[in-house]
């Protein structure tokens, strides 16, 4: 698979928007605002099947869709073992494997949060209508995952989850580790429903199953909801009115100039204070901009060293400046991010850090009138980083099929995840597409959607600040997640997090048992 940049052109077709008219943008995990997941390492079993960086071969004899831990080995067993990779399985021969309904209902769980759950509601009336006396049963939760942990631990898996293992879907590949989840290599393969002719995996955006899988290379085991960008919003009508520049459009020095400015009139800024990790969404791209890209390759590849970076501590040292300045809201410490959003849309403060949930989330309780815009972080003017990059990914893991008692069903669940109906209804009325191509299916983008697009032009395929260590090695960037909060309002030095994170990191080096994991090609730029 090649890496190559995709161009402005390339990617609108891609995504079908014509230029003015649509736009890419989408949220981490609908509403959460938490970076990356923190997880296990693979099995044994998996670190046999496939390294990190090789193409999963497949054994002699078997299936390459096989799993040894199926709960329900009858369902999974009506898979033809003799199915070649990339052959196109028809909807009519689909169902044929998927036989009559279940007696008991099929259970399809998840988050719910900032996309809502309108979309659910037109899977149901698919799953219903192409599969008559089907039952579904549904729980979708703030709290999801601590809803059904009693259940997971007892092994009664749903079906189908969204953000379901561990908080918002982040433990997703220990669910791999303790068989709650079952491969959806032979999903690939099924004509995508809607799309007539298509195997799902050809109408999928180009590396977004890639970028879901976090690094596992044996098993297609996670699928991507959507896509997102995370950054700055603000006030558009208080920018304009004051002739303040969008943030990204100036160096980082200016912008902290701006923000004296800004605070003569009103509170710079407000944040999630009770899930603080929303603020990386400033500081690991400024750290980003600043060190550059190999920095970040580093971190990845265990140099030992790479954590004691100057630029890095001065990425966080910005941010606690503006901490230590009073440019935050009163309160914010203390809020969620539903009540950090409010707080901006009821035009209190400038600025707020999110992701591009937000317009939808606070849809219902946003003034009339009221205009945010999306920018990216600015760049500082001696960064070895590239300057319009964003902050964002092409498919995040968030959606799995569950190792319970109708794997197939769960498969079919999927399958109707990715139709140009659920499409159709997250970019034109959630205002995110999800990760397919043409995901926009002749929806008109809204203002704020139009400014991430505009930026994500610039960006020319640049995706700053994306780390995998957190995944492959949870034990280094714990000490980031855990202290987030002190980091910020500076109970924590600079110096001081990165020196816990690097003893992290060196543990990790000298720790034969675990499996090393390593980035040969180091690039910002979008996978193809």
């Amino acid at each position: 698979m090649s890496t190559k940049r995709l161009s402005r052109r390339d990617f609108l077709k891609a995504v079908g928007v014509t230029a003015g008219s649509g736009a890419f943008v989408a949220a981490l995990s609908a509403c959460g605002g938490q970076q990356v997941a923190q997880a296990p390492q693979p099995t044994e079993a998996q670190k046999a099947e496939a390294k990190p960086t090789e193409a999963p071969k497949e054994a002699a004899g078997r299936a390459y869709f096989d799993f040894d831990k199926m709960v329900n080995k009858d369902e999974w067993g009506r898979l033809p073992t003799d199915h070649k990779k990339g052959t196109l399985i028809s909807q009519a021969d689909w169902y044929k494997l998927l036989g009559d309904p279940p007696t008991e209902p099929i259970v399809m769980v998840g988050f719910n949060g900032g996309w809502g759950t309108k979309w659910v509601d037109i899977m149901l009336e698919q799953l219903k209508k192409e599969h008559p006396g089907l039952e579904v049963k549904t729980d979708f939760d703030p709290r999801i995952w601590e809803k059904m942990k009693p259940s997971l631990v007892a092994g009664e898996v749903p079906d189908w989850m969204y953000a379901t293992l561990g908080g918002w879907g982040g433990q997703w590949m220990q669910g791999v580790t303790d068989g709650l989840v079952a491969p959806g290599d032979f999903l690939l393969d099924l004509e995508a429903y809607g799309f007539s002719g298509q195997r799902v995996e050809e109408i999928m955006f180009p590396g977004s199953l890639k970028a879901a899988n976090g690094g596992l290379t044996d098993h297609q085991w996670t699928f991507p909801m959507s896509q997102y960008m995370l950054g700055i919003y603000y006030n558009t009508d208080l920018f304009e009115a004051n002739n303040w520049p969008s943030p990204d459009t100036i160096t980082w020095e200016e912008f902290m100039d701006l923000q004296k400015q800004i605070a003569e009139k009103i509170k710079p800024w407000t944040y999630a204070g009770k899930y603080p990790g929303y603020m990386d969404n400033v500081m690991s791209p400024l750290m980003y901009k600043k060190a550059g890209q190999q920095a970040y390759c580093d971190l990845d590849n265990l140099v030992a060293g790479a954590f004691n970076n100057p630029d890095l501590a001065w990425g966080i040292e910005q941010v606690q400046t503006i901490f230590k300045n009073d440019w935050i809201y009163q309160g914010s410490e203390a809020m969620t991010h539903t009540e950090s959003q409010q707080i901006f849309v009821d035009g209190k403060c400038a600025m707020i850090p999110n992701g591009s949930w937000l317009e939808n989330e606070q849809r219902e309780t946003t003034p009339q009138g009221f205009r945010m815009s999306y920018s990216g972080v600015p760049a500082p003017k001696d960064g070895k980083g590239f300057k319009n990059a964003i902050y964002a990914s092409i498919g995040s893991a968030d959606l799995q099929i569950g190792n319970g008692k109708h794997p197939l069903w769960g498969m079919e669940i999927m399958r109707i995840f990715y139709s140009p109906a659920v499409a159709k209804l997250w970019a034109g009325d959630i205002g995110t597409p999800i990760p397919i191509k043409d995901a926009m299916q002749g929806a008109k983008a809204s203002d704020a959607l139009q400014s991430a697009l505009d930026r994500l032009v610039k960006a020319d395929g640049h995706y700053g600040a994306i780390s995998h260590y957190g995944q492959w090695y949870p034990t280094i960037s714990k000490p980031w997640s855990d202290n987030m909060g002190d980091i910020l309002w500076g109970k924590i030095a600079p110096n001081d997090i990165l020196a816990q994170l690097e003893r992290a990191a060196d543990e990790v080096r000298k720790d034969a048992t675990i499996e090393k994991h390593e980035l040969t090609e180091c690039t910002d730029v979008l996978s193809q």
